[in-house]
């Protein structure tokens, strides 16, 4: 369950700094974090839930992975901001919710841990129009693919400023030899706090 939560937390600081790896020049450079940049602009109380689904092509008999995430926004500082996740994980007879837990994104990293989060791929920017729950949401978008491990990995993000956290969507489909893995997470809904 811990795995999945820092993958799932690992994949979204993936595509929010992979255009920050294109401006990169010492690697001892500090750097805007993407994680502070998605949520500081909000008040706390802001939040966001995913639904997070992963499918496998050789695993046909069994029903896909389901998670619920809910990120809520705690403290925002100059320093740093302090988001509480808790996940509700789908299993065959019922659900499992995590005890909460806390990240704390500082507003600057080291660049040189930006590049051990994404590897060097060519990313390419643009901008999409999503229609989530009869409106029309526009998106900064990210999309490309790169080899791990000998296997190949395609993503395709959207993200909105305006969302706590910018996630509207996110895919990504690793093609191992034996199987296929596709992982959607796609925003269920959000809160901004306007007190």
């Amino acid at each position: 369950m811990m795995r999945t939560l820092r993958a799932l937390l690992a994949t979204s600081l993936f595509f929010g700094v992979v255009p920050l790896l294109a401006t990169a020049g010492d690697k001892d450079e500090m750097v805007d974090n993407p994680m502070y940049t998605a949520w500081a602009s909000f008040k706390p109380g802001a939040t966001a839930t995913v639904i997070e689904t992963t499918t496998y092509s050789e695993d046909k008999k069994t029903l896909p992975d389901r998670k619920q995430v809910t990120y809520t926004l705690l403290k925002v500082g100059p320093a740093r901001v302090t988001v509480r996740a808790v996940v509700i994980e789908q299993e065959l007879l019922g659900t499992v919710e995590t005890a909460p837990t806390r990240h704390n994104y500082p507003a600057k990293l080291k660049k040189s841990y930006l590049a051990v989060a994404a590897p060097d791929l060519n990313a390419k920017k643009g901008e999409d129009t999503i229609t989530w729950k009869g409106k029309e949401l526009k998106c900064q978008t990210l999309s490309g693919s790169y080899k791990k491990d000998g296997d190949t990995v395609e993503f395709k993000a959207w993200t909105n400023s305006g969302i706590p956290g910018g996630v509207v969507k996110r895919t990504r489909t690793t093609k191992a030899k034996d199987d296929t893995i596709t992982t959607t997470i796609t925003l269920h809904s959000y809160k901004v706090d306007d007190k």
